[in-house]
């Protein structure tokens, strides 16, 4: 039997075998407030029945075991993503001879947690023996602000469905699923997922709000200020963007509430249209400011405008009638990021649109503007950054880093559970052509939950170092500042193709990260 740890950045494969210099032992470097994992792997020569998995020493931090498994798509690969976690260490998993298992060890070490090193020896019991891991925790001073306090943003979309219905049988806006929606709530947490997107149009309808004209409504705001109340309550929310509901791309009609208790359809750029607009986000705007949440909303206009015409006439709007809303949006054209930018002081261009002319985003900060980043299924070329499951993991957590490069203060990406129809382009079927792209985590019908993926602790593990940049270049000393921009030049060259895979290059460099926010005063 053999075993051997990798590094929880890499992707370990069914095949993998031990390489050269390989060894059961794992040292994690991690700061404090954060999360730390290492990957532990089994092969055998014969069959094998795995039993369980545990730590043996007494501790009082919070340790978790995942089993990895796979999903095999159209190139006869099986990928490593979906993660189970293993109640009590429990496996009972029969092992064929030849194949490689996978399990992750997950930390989570508070802000109090005691610095220097803290030995644990992981113990994998078989029915042919017991197998041993060490693992060397070396906690460093550095802490991970909470995600409501980090100056760097991060926003997922996601589908208000939660869990399949016809599987679940959970309603939605029922008491199953209010309850399911403050489970979403603790894993966007641990996500640091800090920027929650609403959908302020379905929560206001299914609350009975109506609209007749500007002077004749009745806007109902009891789903949609619980919907808020609960992720500033589960501590994660530190601010909300509000879905737009212009048609994206195109924006020739947004969609509106009904006179009686429907919605309806009304082209944009007319005299009706603007009444609406401005009644809705003005009374909206009216009531964040009553409950105390003034500055804690940003709005999304039209999703990816190809034009921009209907977005600067909105804006123009929002401007007039609800100027603490501020409007930023996902852009996959340089000629639309270029007129947008001059025009808002919030701006998330895809990273390949920032690659293909970094100027414009440039001149936008220096000039004041906020920029994110975002992707969404483009760019899919095997050289770029992305989030897909056939694309080497490090990949999330260097994404954040090349956001940091660039100058941005936040990243957004789409698929939080889009999970797909069975044969649609992102989803985890066979043939989807942005693999997994979709959906960061998967749906546990059973359990009535949702389980974690590699991707996501790498893309958390990512969000994290992103906050430790932040907290440097916002309260370092300019010693500290400069030796932080030079790593992040080195490991991203200030674009999102530039990098490595190499997760032993990619330790170095993290170290040296930690080292700088260890000095933070």
């Amino acid at each position: 039997m053999l075993i051997w740890n990798e590094h929880a950045a890499k992707s370990v494969f069914m095949n993998n075998r031990p390489g050269k210099g390989s060894k059961a032992s794992s040292v994690i470097n991690t700061p404090r407030n954060a999360y730390a994992s290492a990957q532990i792997c089994i092969r055998s020569l014969e069959d094998l029945k795995v039993l369980s998995v545990g730590i043996e020493e007494e501790t009082d931090l919070k340790v978790r075991f995942f089993r990895q498994d796979y999903t095999k798509y159209n190139d006869n690969t099986f990928y490593p993503d979906r993660l189970t976690e293993l109640k009590n260490g429990r496996l009972n998993l029969k092992l064929p001879a030849h194949r490689t298992l996978t399990l992750r060890v997950d930390f989570y070490i508070p802000e109090d947690y005691e610095t220097g090193n803290h030995e644990f020896s992981v113990l994998v019991n078989t029915d042919k023996g017991a197998l041993q891991s060490k693992i060397t925790l070396v906690v460093h001073k550095a802490t991970v602000l909470p995600p409501q306090k980090s100056s760097f943003g991060h926003e997922y979309f996601f589908d208000l469905g939660l869990l399949p219905r016809k599987k679940t049988g959970i309603k939605r806006y029922s008491e199953e699923w209010w309850k399911l929606l403050g489970h979403y709530a603790e894993v966007m947490k641990e996500l640091r997922n800090n920027t929650v997107c609403i959908q302020p149009l379905p929560l206001l309808h299914a609350a009975g709000s109506t609209y007749k004209n500007s002077r004749e409504f009745d806007f109902r705001y009891d789903l949609f200020d619980r919907f808020a109340e609960l992720f500033l309550e589960k501590g994660t929310a530190r601010d909300f963007t509000l879905a737009a509901f212009t048609q994206s791309v195109e924006g020739k009609w947004l969609t509106a509430l009904g006179p009686d208790g429907g919605t309806v359809t009304l082209n944009t750029l007319t005299a009706e249209a603007d009444e609406y607009l401005r009644t809705f986000y003005g009374e909206l705007s009216k009531h964040i400011e009553g409950k105390g949440w003034k500055g804690l909303f940003r709005v999304h206009i039209e999703d990816e405008p190809h034009t921009t015409e209907v977005w600067l006439h909105t804006k123009k709007i929002l401007d007039e009638v609800a100027k603490d809303l501020l409007a930023g949006e996902p852009l996959d054209m340089a000629d639309s990021a270029r007129t947008i930018c001059e025009n808002c002081s919030w701006a998330v261009p895809r990273i390949n649109v920032y690659d293909e002319d970094p100027s414009i985003f440039k001149k936008f900060i220096d000039n004041g503007g906020e920029l994110w980043l975002y992707s969404c299924c483009f760019p899919e070329e095997a050289w770029f950054l992305n989030k897909f499951v056939d694309l080497p993991v490090i990949r999330s957590r260097l994404m954040e880093w090349a956001a940091v490069c660039v100058g941005a203060r936040g990243f957004l990406h789409w698929g939080f559970n889009y999970w797909g129809n069975g044969d649609s382009l992102y989803g985890f079927n066979a043939d989807a052509r942005f693999k997994g792209d979709g959906a960061i985590v998967y749906p546990n019908i059973r359990a009535k939950k949702l389980d974690l993926s590699t991707r996501f602790m790498n893309t958390r593990d990512g969000l994290a170092d992103a906050d430790l940049f932040i907290q440097i270049l916002e309260k370092g000393t300019g010693k500290q500042k400069r030796e932080a921009r030079e790593l992040l030049d080195e490991v991203c060259r200030g674009n999102f193709e530039a990098h490595s895979d190499d997760t032993e290059e990619f330790e170095e460099n993290y170290l040296k990260l930690l080292d700088i926010a260890d000095r933070l005063k």
